[in-house]
């Protein structure tokens, strides 16, 4: 069931962290366009300020923030959990997924009864040319979060199975662990064995203290 679940959520967060990166290349043509058009023909594009500032912007920090938390790509500060076994490790994992599940929890509740209420009486920022809603922008915020607090819930669970069954819920999906198998198909496919770095890249479940 959670396997399931995850790898739904998987596809979610893929898709909507690559609807935030095509926003990045939208946001990059709209700002050089309007730069261009400004010192050529003296008209820039109008409002782009305030779009660059209310749904660009807050849609590039939050629409990734599940994919970036399923592929465990948070900071994480090691300095004493780096050389700890595999087992202690879970047990700081475990603890600081289940912290931030609640946090990203209830972070995702206030930002959800804030977008329904933007949403309820149809939030417009005034410019000096027309009024630009930006209800829907309020949106981004507790999809990320949701998501978020998703899948540190699984991984809560994840490492709370490990700990008591030894074994693992769903797949790894750090970038370390996308390394080592990809290093891996590559002596199959070479039948040669290659020098396999100790040190950890990423922070997946090899990596240092919980996100």
């Amino acid at each position: 069931m959670i396997r399931a679940i995850e790898s739904v959520a998987a596809r979610i967060t893929g898709f909507i962290a690559l609807l935030g990166g095509c926003l990045i290349v939208v946001m990059m043509v709209q700002v050089s366009l309007d730069v261009f058009l400004k010192y050529t023909i003296a008209k820039p594009i109008p409002s782009t300020l305030e779009l660059v500032s209310a749904y660009y912007m807050v849609a590039l920090v939050w629409l990734p923030l599940g994919a970036v938390t399923r592929d465990h790509e948070h900071l994480e500060v090691e300095l004493f959990t780096q050389h700890l076994s595999e087992r202690p490790l879970t047990y700081f994992k475990l603890f600081g997924c289940t912290v931030g599940a609640i946090y990203a929890g209830f972070m995702c509740w206030e930002g959800l009864q804030e977008a329904i209420h933007k949403t309820h009486i149809g939030e417009v920022w005034e410019t000096a040319t027309f009024d630009i809603p930006v209800w829907a922008a309020r949106w981004f915020y507790p999809i990320g979060t949701f998501f978020a607090s998703l899948y540190l819930t699984i991984y809560a669970l994840d490492n709370l199975a490990f700990l008591v069954k030894g074994e693992r819920l769903v797949p790894d999906r750090s970038i370390g662990s996308a390394i080592d198998n990809a290093i891996a198909d590559a002596e199959r496919a070479t039948g040669h064995a290659t020098h396999k770095d100790d040190g950890n890249i990423g922070v997946g479940r090899g990596g240092g203290s919980a996100d």
